[in-house]
Order: structure tokens, then C-alpha cells, then sequence
């Protein structure tokens, strides 16, 4: 378990933070410069912060209060940079051969290579040169030195940005497997909603510097409760509302919505998958009408073909309203092309932000 509660200033950004991740994998999610990387590089002891706590399981890591401020090869964390940070002048044998334990005899710290090796499937390439290896060789082969190490913490920072789409499918897969046999605690910094989602079980969402909310995947994307979060979750449309007693007025729209929130409302989210086309309720029962927040004809402004959907950009007829987007499967969209239809949305489908 982690705890890291620290403040720390470089130059007009100010990084502020309070994040608990217990074992599994907890995704620290951002935009560029919210202050991802630097969280790393303060539990791995690279930055020290200006104040505040770091503790890894039963060890304090560091401590402003009590002036503790452990070393970075006595925090025994595991940190995969961007780059891997491999060195160029070693082999892979080399590299992995570092990251093994130095009170070790040579002999046990060169089958320990080996066993490492193996598991990361880099056997091959031990005695070639990081520049002869692809991406996720290289990958593999910093996580192997990492794993030498027998680290208490994994740190990955944005691992797949600089591979291509198809190797990454590939390694988010081997990463997977990795994860499920750490049993500790694994920090995964990026700014990808799928790929979190698919790789993480928890997530921080950071905010310039802040950390805004911390939840389970699921339940952050289905409640995200922040403007901020919404959009990093990747919700497309973010509309102002005004709370009326029990009901939410939509401006934009000229419209009421019920609403029966747990905090104040100023703005609802719609994903652009949710939006439905009315033919869908056919025939309409009394409990879909029920569960309709908002329904209105509409007009296309424009239109993208994607790979399997049509992305629409509408808005109400006859009206100067701010434009939704609309994402549908080209199914939907053949029948939409032959029929003038009405927008739906769902009341389950609104998210409600403050």
C-alpha cells in the first residue's frame, strides 16, 4: 500500500496530491503537465518534495515533518520511464545483471539473469545492444531489470507511447500477466481512458496539479462527478444546467430534466454513444417514456465516417443550441438517412457534475 500526501512548487505549477493505492494496478490519470511524471519521481526520491508524506507499506520513504528522506536505491520502487532508461553501452545481459542484487555472489546474480530473462521472453537478445532491439524488446528488457531488483513498488510512466498501435495491443497483454503475478502495489501513469481502463482496477484523476477523485474504474466512469473527470473519461458533451428544486433547467435546450442528484449540478455529461435515435423505441412503452430525460428533432451540422460508426455533430432544429456529438453504428445511420427522426436521451445515460 502507498500513501503519498506531498506538495511540491517548480516554478509557476504547483503539484499538490493526496493518493492512497493499495496492491493492484491504479492508473493515475491526466492531461499533459497535471503532474503525472512528477509524482513518480517523488516516491522514487528523483524530485524530493517541498513537504508532506511518502510511506510504501510499513517504510516511510519520506517525511518532511521528521526529516526523512530516503535515498532512491534504498526505496527499493521500480520505475519504467518513457524512454526505458536503458544503458547504451551495456548489453541486455548487462542491463538485467545491474538491477540484481549487489550483496548476491556473481554467480547467483547470472542465473538470476537467466530466470529473468526467461520469464520476460528476452533470452535471445542478452548479449545485443539496446539500439539492435525493437520497441517492446526494449520494453521487456527494462521491465526484466526493474523485476532483478525484486522492487516493492511498480511505476510505469506512459509505457506504450512510444509504440505503435498493433505492438501495443501486444504488450498490454503481456503487461497484464505481469501484473496479476506482482501482488504489489503498480502505479500506471497515462493519459489514455482505454488503455486505463483496460489495464487498471483504480483510478486517480489529476487536475493541474491537484488530485480531484479517486474510484474504481467502473464506478468513475459511470459516476465521474467533475467536469474535469467527465472529460479525461472521454464524455464529448458537457452541457450548463441550472438546479430548479427537483428538476435540472437546460437552457441550451429550453427544456426541464428531473433530477434527483446527491450534490449540486452545474453541468450534465452525455457520451456520444448514448445519445439514442427514436426509432429504436419502437413501439414507444409508457416505462421508456418514463426513463426519457430529453427528446427533440434535430439538424446536422456536419459529419465524419469513422472506421465502424458515423460521428454526427447536431443540434436542436431551429435553434442556435450548442452542438452534440453523436456517435452510431452505420446501421443506425443508414435508417437515419430515410427518416426524419427525434434525438433521445436517456435519464440513465446523463452524468451529473459539479
Amino acid at each position: 500500500m502507498l500513501e503519498c500526501r506531498i506538495k511540491k512548487k517548480l516554478g509557476n505549477f504547483t503539484l499538490d496530491v493526496d493518493i492512497t493505492a493499495n496492491d493492484g494496478v491504479t492508473a493515475l490519470l491526466g492531461a499533459s503537465g497535471s503532474g503525472k511524471s512528477m509524482i513518480l519521481k517523488c516516491i522514487a526520491g528523483i524530485i524530493k518534495p517541498d513537504s508532506g508524506l511518502i510511506r510504501l507499506g510499513n517504510v516511510t520513504l519520506f517525511d518532511s515533518e521528521n526529516k526523512i528522506n530516503l535515498l532512491p536505491r534504498k526505496r527499493h520502487t521500480g520505475f519504467l520511464f518513457q524512454d526505458y532508461a536503458l544503458f547504451p553501452n551495456m548489453t541486455i545481459e548487462n542491463n538485467i545483471y545491474c538491477g540484481t542484487d549487489k550483496t548476491a555472489k556473481k554467480s547467483q546474480r547470472k542465473e538470476k539473469v537467466k530466470e529473468i530473462a526467461e520469464i520476460f521472453r528476452i533470452s535471445p537478445h542478452l548479449n545485443k545492444y539496446p539500439y539492435q532491439l525493437s520497441g517492446g524488446e526494449k520494453q521487456r528488457s527494462a521491465l526484466a531489470r526493474i523485476f532483478a531488483g525484486k522492487p516493492d513498488i511498480l511505476m510505469l510512466d506512459e509505457p506504450f507511447s512510444a509504440l505503435d498501435s498493433h505492438l501495443r495491443w501486444e504488450l498490454e497483454t503481456e503487461l497484464t500477466e505481469i501484473f496479476s503475478k506482482f501482488k504489489k502495489t503498480v502505479l500506471y501513469v497515462s493519459h489514455n481512458r482505454n488503455e486505463v481502463y483496460r489495464l487498471c482496477d483504480n483510478i486517480t484523476v489529476l487536475n493541474e496539479g491537484k488530485s480531484l477523485i479517486s474510484k474504481g474504474k467502473k464506478e468513475l466512469f459511470d459516476n465521474p462527478e467533475y467536469v474535469q473527470a467527465a472529460k479525461l473519461t472521454g464524455c464529448k458533451n458537457i452541457i450548463k444546467v441550472e438546479p430548479k428544486e427537483n428538476m435540472l433547467y437546460v437552457p441550451d435546450w429550453n427544456t426541464y430534466i428531473e433530477c434527483k442528484s446527491p450534490y449540486d449540478v452545474n453541468y450534465i455529461g452525455i457520451r456520444a454513444n448514448h445519445i439514442k435515435p427514436l426509432f429504436t423505441f419502437n413501439p414507444m412503452t409508457k416505462e421508456d417514456k418514463k426513463q426519457i430525460a430529453a427528446a427533440f428533432p434535430f439538424e446536422i451540422i456536419s459529419e465524419i465516417s469513422d472506421t465502424f460508426t458515423d460521428i454526427l455533430m447536431v443540434r436542436r432544429k431551429e435553434s442556435f443550441s450548442v452542438p452534440l456529438r453523436w456517435e452510431m453504428s452505420k446501421e443506425d445511420r443508414e435508417i437515419l438517412r430515410k427518416m426524419p427522426q427525434e434525438l433521445v436521451i436517456l435519464k440513465k445515460s446523463i452524468l451529473y457534475l459539479r
